[in-house]
Formats: C-alpha cells, structure tokens, sequence
C-alpha cells in the first residue's frame, strides 16, 4: 500500500493547486483523479482573478497563464463593470482563460514538483482511525494517508461520507456558453 502524508481527491483547479501548495511546503502529497488527463470537453470556468493571478506570481509561475489568456477588465457586479486599474497590486485586471488551460498549467507545475498523480481512479471510500486514513480507490488499490483532502467537486464522495452537509439550492437562472472559433483575434473578451 502506497503511502503519503496528504492524499488529494479531485485533480481540478482546486486539488492541482492545494496539491502544488503543499509540495512547495515539503508535504508528501499525491493526487486521485478520475480523469485520465486534464483535458476538458467543454466549456467550465473562463478566467482568473487578480488575487489568483497574485498566488500564481508567488508562486513564479504566473507566465505560464498569462502568455495563454487575455488581460481584461473583467471584473463586476450585477452587469456593472468594475474598473480595478487603480488597486494596489501587479496584477489590477483579469485574465480570460478557460478551465481546461488553467488545469493544463497547473498540471505541469505539479509535475515539476514530482507529485503522483493516479489517474484513471476515484477514491471509493475511507476508513479514518488514530493514525491516518485508508483511502479505496475504484480499481481495487489502496493508499494510506495522515489525511484526506476532498476537492472533488459539487458532489463529492469525500464530503458526503464525512457527512458534511451541502444544502445548495434550486437553479433559479440557467446560461448558455459557446465556444467558438473566430477568423482574427477578438479586440475584447475570452480566448
């Protein structure tokens, strides 16, 4: 039985980031992730805030975003643009990229920094006891873990078995999104 300190369910943005985090912090830590690469099909999150974009310069691999997404001024509230030009930091916009570029950069970051990814898998089920955690994987395999760090979406496996409430709400709007593939370069929004 494979073992590490911290075991991340869920290879999103979230699980890939956390991962990163604790890596450059000297934590063995390893990720579970059902996909068998970051490859997306669709459209989900379409950018980054400038406090991301902040962490990410922390972290010296804010280029890596930057030279793939657009620079806007993107942020606002209820329809109402807001103009952040003026904040005290580097990095006073947005930058439009989707989900599936974000997770490509913060995979190869997590990469560099030697972090096993088992793919193809989903955590099953845990068993908590004054020690740790073994953590079931959906194809038979077991990992032993100090702990167990859910990020494993909406639905998570992880928050439900530990019974962590997710009360939500009924959809009360719906949005369409299109991609789509354009002659020229767009003078403003997402690319």
């Amino acid at each position: 039985m494979a073992e590490h300190a911290v075991v991340v369910a869920g290879g999103g943005p979230t699980g890939l980031m956390l991962a990163g985090e604790l890596a450059v912090a000297g934590v063995d830590v390893a990720i579970v992730e059902r996909r068998a690469s970051q490859n997306l099909i669709g459209s989900r999150a379409g950018g980054l805030h400038a406090r991301t974009i902040e962490m990410l310069d922390q972290r010296g691999i804010a280029d890596r975003f930057l030279s793939r997404g657009q620079v806007a001024q993107v942020a606002g509230f209820a329809w109402i643009p807001l103009d952040i030009s003026d904040f005290p930091t580097r990095h006073n916009y947005g930058l439009a990229l989707w989900q599936n570029h974000i997770e490509h950069q913060l995979a190869g970051w997590v990469g560099e920094l030697a972090v096993p990814i088992y793919r193809e898998r989903e955590v099953t089920g845990f068993a908590q006891d004054d020690t740790g955690v073994d953590v079931e994987l959906s194809d038979g395999q077991s990992l032993r873990a100090d702990y167990l760090v859910g990020c494993d979406g909406g639905r998570s496996l992880i928050r439900k078995a530990a019974g962590i409430e997710f009360p939500g709400w009924d959809p009360t709007t719906s949005n369409l999104i299109a991609e789509v593939e354009m002659a020229e370069e767009p003078e403003w929004g997402l690319r």
